[in-house]
C-alpha cells in the first residue's frame, strides 16, 4: 500500500484542489487546538481501485520523524463522478455520498475528521 497519490490520479485537478483544502483546513485546526504532540495529519490517497480511490488521514510516527502512515479513513473517491463518499476501512458506505470535487462548496460539508453528518 502506497501513501502517496496514484498515478492515475495525479492530473485530477479537482481532487488535488480538495485535498489542498482539506489539509490546510486540518493544519488550521491543529494550530487553532494547540495540539503539538505530532504534527497535523495529511489527507492522502493511499489506493485505488476499480471504482474508488481510498483516502485516508496519514499521521507521523512520533515524535515527528517517522514516516507518514494512514490511521483512518477520511472518506472515499469516485473519479468517474468526482462524489466523495463516507465510508468504513473496508468500503464506502451505501447512500454516503457527501460532496462532489466539482462543487465549490465540497470543503464546507467536510470536517477534520472526515464527512460531517447529513442534516
Amino acid at each position: 500500500m502506497t501513501t502517496t497519490n496514484a498515478p492515475l490520479l495525479a492530473g485530477d485537478i479537482p481532487l488535488n484542489a480538495f485535498l489542498l483544502g482539506v489539509n490546510e483546513m486540518t493544519k488550521r485546526y491543529w494550530i487553532n487546538s494547540k495540539f503539538t504532540f505530532n504534527s497535523a495529519p495529511e489527507v492522502r490517497v493511499i489506493s485505488v481501485g476499480r471504482k474508488y480511490a481510498k483516502l485516508a488521514a496519514c499521521e507521523q510516527s512520533p515524535p515527528f520523524t517517522g514516516p507518514y502512515l494512514p490511521t483512518r479513513v477520511y472518506c472515499f473517491y469516485e473519479p468517474a463522478t468526482g462524489n466523495l463518499v463516507k465510508g468504513t476501512w473496508k468500503a464506502p458506505i451505501a447512500n454516503g455520498v457527501r460532496g462532489n470535487v466539482h462543487e465549490a462548496n465540497a470543503l464546507s460539508k467536510f470536517g477534520e475528521y472526515g464527512p460531517k453528518g447529513l442534516r
